[in-house]
């Protein structure tokens, strides 16, 4: 019997192919640069989408950049797995703190929320890691040094106003209906392709 990954711990295949679908509508360049990047969200969450969409770029051979908060890294066995799928592709992963670097040049900015793996099952030392990053709600501003058509991505459900402003979601960057609309006929594909 097939079975379909619908969302683990550690990865969300589906939302990868949705994402994936999106961004050839969108004609990224497969070379292009790929910025995921934490956001703010008052608590923990999974390791799911984030692992899928920076292996998901990398494995089309973009420049993938996790831009994120001292304490908030990839844990290492995703990072190298990450690594080697774009090394293999032609392109790179790096992580950095610095988000006017990670930016520049950036093809899409992809946000999500996610918890710190140094202090797993600590939700409060989790909490106290967190606290202060407010300013980690993705802003116009962020995509100064971006090009100029740089999308925005999120898998949905968000907060608005916490981990993304209303003028930037509901904004020309913002490509998060499409992107939930593709998880329908990716999945469609899956299931046509492991039963038909």
């Amino acid at each position: 019997t097939p079975l379909i990954n619908m969302e683990s711990a550690m990865n969300h295949p589906c939302q990868a192919l949705a994402d994936w679908k999106t961004l050839d509508e969108l004609k990224v360049p497969a070379q292009g640069k790929f910025v995921l990047s934490w956001v703010y969200h008052p608590r923990a969450l999974p390791l799911a989408v984030p692992a899928a969409a920076m292996t998901m770029a990398a494995h089309r051979g973009m420049e993938v950049v996790v831009l994120r908060p001292e304490g908030f890294d990839i844990p290492q066995p995703l990072a190298d797995k990450a690594r080697r799928l774009a090394q293999a592709s032609g392109g790179s992963f790096t992580e950095t703190t610095d988000r006017t670097a990670a930016m520049k040049g950036a093809h899409v900015l992809y946000a999500k929320e996610w918890g710190s793996t140094r202090h797993y099952g600590d939700a409060r030392a989790d909490q106290e890691l967190r606290r202060g990053h407010y300013d980690w709600r993705v802003e116009e501003p962020w995509f100064a040094g971006s090009q100029p058509d740089c999308h925005f991505m999120h898998c949905l459900p968000v907060r608005r106003n916490v981990a993304v402003s209303d003028a930037l979601l509901d904004g020309s960057r913002s490509v998060v209906l499409r992107e939930a609309y593709n998880r329908m006929p990716a999945q469609m594909a899956v299931l046509h392709r492991l039963l038909a």
